[in-house]
C-alpha cells in the first residue's frame, strides 16, 4: 500500500530552497540523491487495465541495469492523502513483464489484460531528488523533489513536484505534520493527481476539472462503440466529459433530453455503480489464472495451455450433441436476423456458435447449478482455439443462463461473478446471452426459427416459430426476451406458424425417452464416504457402533476442559470428535436406519456450530502470533488492534458457547444420543432383500470398492486443478475428499497394514497443504472486510462503500493482509507438489497392496 501527500511546486524560485533542506520542523533530512528517471506506462489498445482501475508502470534509472514494474490503482485521494495499492518488483533487462519474478504481478497482469497485448501507450520523464526522512533514529518518510517534462506531439509541459512517501515506520501523524510544515513555509499547493494521472490529462489536452475520472473514461471508451443501453450511456458521458451541454448531447446522440439529464443524475449519485458490470470493488477480486502455467513470451500471443476440443467436452460430460446443436442454429438465425441493432462481427458470432453449442455442459454434474458449473467447466477445460478473453467470455455467456438472472439483479451477478474482463467484452457477452436465453428456451419442444422468419416492423422486430409446439413456444419465448429488450430499446413479437414433420415428432419422442433413462441412471448412484473396520468379518453396522462410541467419549473427555477454557486443545479435540462422527454417519449410511439416526446428527451439527466460532478465532490469533515471531523487535505490537477486536470477538463466542453447553437442550441431547449408542443394533439396516437375497455388508467385501471410490473422488478433481485456471472453490472441495480418504484409511488402518500409514501421510500432507490454503483465504477477506468497513466478519452479505476507507492505526493490519495474500500465493505455487504425491504412480499400488491384507 502506497500512501503519500504530493504538492505541486508554485514558485519555482524556491525550488533550491526544497532541494537544499536539511530540517522538516523536528524531522530530519538525509543528504540527497539524484535520479534521471523514465517511465513508460502500458496498456492494452483500449486500456483495459485503466477500465479496471490500475496503471502499470516501467520505471527506468538512466545508468542502471535492469527497470522495476509497478502495478497500481488509481485514485484513492481521501483527505488530501493519496493511499493506492502498490505491487513492485525489479525487472531484469530485457525481459517481458510476463518473466517478473513476482508471481502474484505476472498473474495480475495477466487478469487484468485478458490476455490483450500490452503496448506503451504513455511515456514521461523526470529529474528526482530523493531524501530520507527522519524522526530520531526513525526511518519516517521519503522526500521527493520531481522536475517532470511531459510531451505530446509539439507540445510540451514542464512542472515541477514534491512527493512525500510514508515508510513502514511513518505515521498518519507523522505524514500530516511533515506537510503542514511545507504547507506554513512553503509555496506549494495540495496535487490530487498521480504523475501517471497528468500526464494522461495533458496528452487528452484535457483540463484539471473533469467529469470523468481516468478511470470512469477509459472505462466508458471501452463501451462507446456499442450499440446497445450501455454503449448509448458511455457515449453520453463521453459527450458531456467534452464539454456538451444536455442539448446538444440530445441532438448528437438523438437521444431525448431528459433521458440525458437522468443519466447525468444517477451518475452523480453512483458514478459508474449506474452499470452492472462495473466491478469497483476491487476488495472481492480473485486472480484465479496462474502466468506461469501459460507458454508467455514477451508477447501474450502464444498463450498455451492444454486444450479440450468440442469432441472431447461432449464426450467427457454426456452433453447431447443434437440438442445443442439446435440450439446453436436458432441462436445463430437471431444473431444474424437481429444484426441492424447490435452491430457485433464475426468473431462474437462464433463465440455465440460454442455458447450454445456448450450451454448444458454443467447439466450431468448439477443439473442445479448447471450454468455456473458450465462456466467452470469452460474455465478449466480452456477450448482449443480461442484466446484468453474469448475463454472468460464463452464462460461468463453460460452462466449468465441461469434462469434466477433478471434485469433487476444483473448488478449482483456481474459482482459474484468475480470474472476479470474489460467492460468492453462483459458488455458483449450480455448481449450474447440474451440471444442464448431465447434459443435456448425454445429448445424445449417441436418448434424451429426461420431465417427468413424476423422482420423489422414499426417499433418492434416480429419473430416467427416454426412447429407443433410454437404456441407454447411463443409464451416462453416472450418472457426470456426481456433481457434482450431491456438492453436494445425495441420489442420482440413472436408468432407461431403451426407446422411439423412425422419424423420431428418421432425425434421429439425419442430425446425425451433419452432424457428419463439418463435420469434413472443419475438415480443410481448411491454414497458411500469415510469407513472403519476392527476384522475383516466384521458387519458395517457393528464398525459403526464402534466408531460412534469411541468419539462420544472423546467428545465428552474433553468436554469439561473445553467449558474451563484453560487450554484450547481441549476445545480443538472435542470438535475433532464431532466432525469424525458427522464424517462417520456418511461412511455408514448405507448401512444404517437414517430416520433414526437424524435427530442424534442435529444435535452433533447444534455442537460443531456452538463450538466453532472460538475454534476458528483461536486458530486466527495463532497464525497472527506465528507472523509476529517474524518480525523485528520494534514491530511486536503491530497486530496489537487486531487481538484488541479478536479479544473481543471471542469474549462474545465464547458466552455463547457456554450457554450452549449448560442448555437443557445439550443435556438431552447428550442422554438421548448415549441411550441410542446402548441399543445401536436397532440402527442396522436389514442384510438381505425381501427375497432373502443377501447383500453386502462386510468389510472384506466392501472396503476394497469403497478404498478405491474414496481414491476416485480425489483424482476427479485433477481436471479442476491441473489446469490454467484454479478455482479456490474446487480445493476447498478437495480437500474435503481428501479427509473422505484419510478417514477411511485410518478407520480401517487395522486391516489395512503399514501401506495405509504412508498414505495417510501423504493425503495428510495434502489436506494440510488445503487446510492452509484455505485458512488464507478465510483471513484476507476477514482482514480485508474489516479494514473497509471497521466491522468483524467476513465479507458476504456487507455493503461497501464507494470510497475504500482504512481506520487510522491498522498500517500493520495491512501489512499482514499483504503477508497472508503472499502465503496464499506461495501455497497456490506449491499446490501442485502435494497434489503430485497422491497422484504418483505408486500410490494406487499401495492401495492394492492394503487390499490384500484382508
Amino acid at each position: 500500500m502506497e500512501i503519500e501527500s504530493k504538492f505541486l511546486v508554485v514558485d519555482e524560485a524556491g525550488i533550491q530552497d526544497l532541494e537544499t533542506l536539511s530540517q522538516l520542523g523536528d524531522y530530519s533530512l538525509s543528504e540527497a540523491a539524484v535520479q534521471l528517471i523514465e517511465d513508460t506506462f502500458l496498456d492494452t489498445k483500449k486500456t483495459a487495465l485503466m477500465a479496471e482501475d490500475y496503471f502499470l508502470r516501467l520505471r527506468k534509472e538512466m545508468g542502471k541495469e535492469g527497470q522495476w514494474l509497478t502495478i497500481k490503482s488509481l485514485g484513492g485521494l481521501e483527505n488530501r492523502v493519496h493511499t493506492r495499492e502498490e505491487y513492485v518488483s525489479f525487472l531484469p533487462e530485457e525481459a517481458s513483464v510476463f518473466e517478473c519474478p513476482d508471481a502474484r504481478i505476472r498473474n495480475m497482469i495477466l487478469e487484468l489484460s485478458s490476455g490483450f497485448d500490452l503496448l506503451s501507450f504513455l511515456k514521461l520523464e523526470q529529474k528526482r531528488v530523493v531524501l530520507q526522512v527522519k524522526l530520531g533514529e526513525r526511518y519516517i518518510a521519503e522526500f521527493s523533489l520531481d522536475h517532470v517534462s511531459l510531451k505530446s506531439g509539439k507540445r510540451e509541459k514542464l512542472y515541477s513536484e514534491l512527493e512525500i512517501e510514508l515508510k513502514t515506520e511513518g505515521t498518519h501523524q507523522d505524514l500530516q505534520a511533515i506537510a503542514e510544515y511545507l504547507l506554513e513555509n512553503y509555496h506549494l499547493v495540495k496535487d490530487p493527481f498521480s504523475k501517471f494521472e497528468r500526464a494522461l490529462l495533458f496528452k487528452e489536452n484535457l483540463s484539471e476539472k473533469t467529469l470523468l475520472s481516468s478511470r470512469e473514461r477509459a472505462f466508458c471508451m471501452q463501451l462507446a462503440d456499442q450499440e446497445n443501453i450501455y454503449g448509448k450511456q458511455a457515449k453520453i458521458l463521453l459527450s458531456l466529459e467534452k464539454g456538451l451541454n444536455t442539448a446538444e448531447v440530445s441532438l448528437l446522440l438523438k437521444v431525448p433530453e431528459r433521458e440525458i439529464e437522468a443519466l447525468y443524475s444517477r451518475f452523480e449519485k453512483e458514478r459508474l455503480f449506474s452499470f452492472p458490470f462495473s466491478s469497483e470493488n476491487n476488495g472481492s477480486r480473485e486472480f484465479h489464472f496462474q502466468a506461469e502455467r501459460y507458454a508467455l513470451g514477451k508477447s501474450q500471443e502464444n498463450i498455451g495451455f492444454k486444450e479440450w476440443t468440442l469432441e472431447t467436452l461432449f464426450e467427457l460430460y454426456g452433453a447431447n450433441e443434437a440438442k445443442a446443436e439446435e440450439i446453436r442454429t436458432n441462436a445463430l438465425i437471431l444473431f444474424d436476423g437481429l444484426f441492424p441493432y447490435h452491430r457485433l462481427g464475426q468473431q462474437e458470432r462464433k463465440i455465440l456458435g460454442f455458447a450454445a453449442l456448450l450451454q448444458g455442459i454443467g447439466s450431468l454434474v448439477s443439473p442445479e447449478e448447471k450454468s455456473k458449473i458450465g462456466k467452470e467447466i469452460l474455465l478449466t477445460h480452456p477450448l482449443k482455439g480461442l484466446k484468453l478473453h474469448e475463454l472468460r467470455m464463452l464462460a461468463l455467456i453460460v452462466e449468465l443462463q441461469s434462469p434466477e438472472i433478471s434485469v433487476k439483479n444483473l448488478s449482483s451477478v456481474f459482482e459474484e461473478s468475480n470474472l476479470i474482463l474489460p467492460p468492453e467484452i462483459k458488455n458483449k457477452a450480455l448481449i450474447l446471452a440474451s440471444f442464448l436465453r431465447i434459443a435456448d428456451l425454445l429448445e424445449k419442444g417441436d418448434w424451429r426459427l426461420l431465417p427468413d422468419g424476423i422482420r423489422q416492423i414499426e417499433g418492434a422486430v416480429e419473430i416467427e416459430i416454426s412447429g407443433q409446439d410454437a404456441g407454447k413456444a411463443v409464451k416462453r419465448a416472450e418472457k426470456r426476451s426481456k433481457l434482450w429488450e431491456y438492453l436494445f430499446g425495441t420489442k420482440l413479437l413472436f408468432i407461431s406458424r403451426k407446422k411439423i414433420g412425422e419424423a420431428e415428432i418421432i425425434e421429439k419422442k425419442a430425446e425425451k425417452i433419452k432424457e428419463e433413462t439418463e435420469k434413472k441412471e443419475e438415480n443410481k448412484k448411491e454414497k458411500e464416504d469415510l469407513k472403519f473396520a476392527v476384522r475383516p468379518e466384521n458387519s458395517m453396522a457393528m464398525v459403526a457402533q464402534k466408531v460412534f462410541s469411541r468419539q462420544f467419549a472423546r467428545m465428552l473427555a474433553h468436554e469439561k476442559g473445553t467449558r474451563k477454557g484453560k487450554s484450547i486443545e481441549d476445545l480443538h479435540d472435542m470438535r475433532v470428535a464431532i466432525r469424525r462422527m458427522r464424517a462417520a454417519a456418511k461412511v455408514f449410511e448405507a448401512y444404517l436406519d437414517s430416520k433414526k439416526l437424524e435427530h442424534h446428527l442435529e444435535g452433533l451439527k447444534s455442537t460443531l456450530g456452538a463450538l466453532s466460532d472460538v475454534r476458528d478465532l483461536d486458530v486466527f490469533r495463532e497464525k497472527a502470533e506465528e507472523y509476529l515471531k517474524k518480525l523485528s523487535p520494534e514491530n511486536e505490537h503491530n497486530l496489537d488492534p487486531l487481538f484488541t477486536v479478536l479479544a473481543e470477538e471471542r469474549k462474545k463466542a465464547r458466552k455463547n458457547m457456554i450457554i450452549y453447553l449448560k442448555s437443557e437442550r445439550y443435556a438431552n441431547f447428550k442422554k438421548d444420543f448415549s441411550d441410542s449408542l446402548d441399543a445401536s443394533e436397532s440402527w442396522a439396516l436389514p442384510t438381505t432383500t425381501t427375497k432373502r437375497d443377501s447383500l453386502p455388508c462386510r468389510v472384506r467385501d466392501v472396503l476394497p470398492s469403497i478404498l478405491y471410490a474414496r481414491f476416485a473422488d480425489i483424482s476427479a478433481y485433477s481436471e479442476w486443478v491441473e489446469g490454467p485456471y484454479v478455482s479456490i472453490e474446487r480445493l476447498h472441495r478437495l480437500r474435503i475428499a481428501s479427509k473422505g480418504l484419510r478417514y477411511t484409511l485410518e478407520f480401517f488402518g487395522d486391516v489395512l497394514g503399514k501401506e495405509a500409514e504412508i498414505m495417510i501421510k501423504e493425503v495428510t500432507a495434502l489436506q494440510d497443504h488445503l487446510g492452509d490454503l484455505h485458512d488464507a483465504v478465510v483471513a484476507i477477506d476477514l482482514l480485508g472486510s474489516y479494514l473497509q468497513t471497521g466491522d468483524w466478519g467476513l465479507s458476504e452479505g456487507k455493503k461497501y462503500s464507494k470510497e475504500k476507507k482504512i481506520p487510522e492505526g491498522l498500517e500493520g493490519l495491512e501489512a499482514y493482509k499483504t503477508y497472508r495474500e503472499e502465503e496464499l500465493q506461495t501455497l497456490l505455487n506449491t499446490f501442485p507438489e502435494a497434489w503430485a504425491k497422491v497422484q504418483s504412480e505408486e500410490f494406487r499400488p499401495r492401495i492394492e497392496s492394503a487390499i490384500k491384507n484382508l
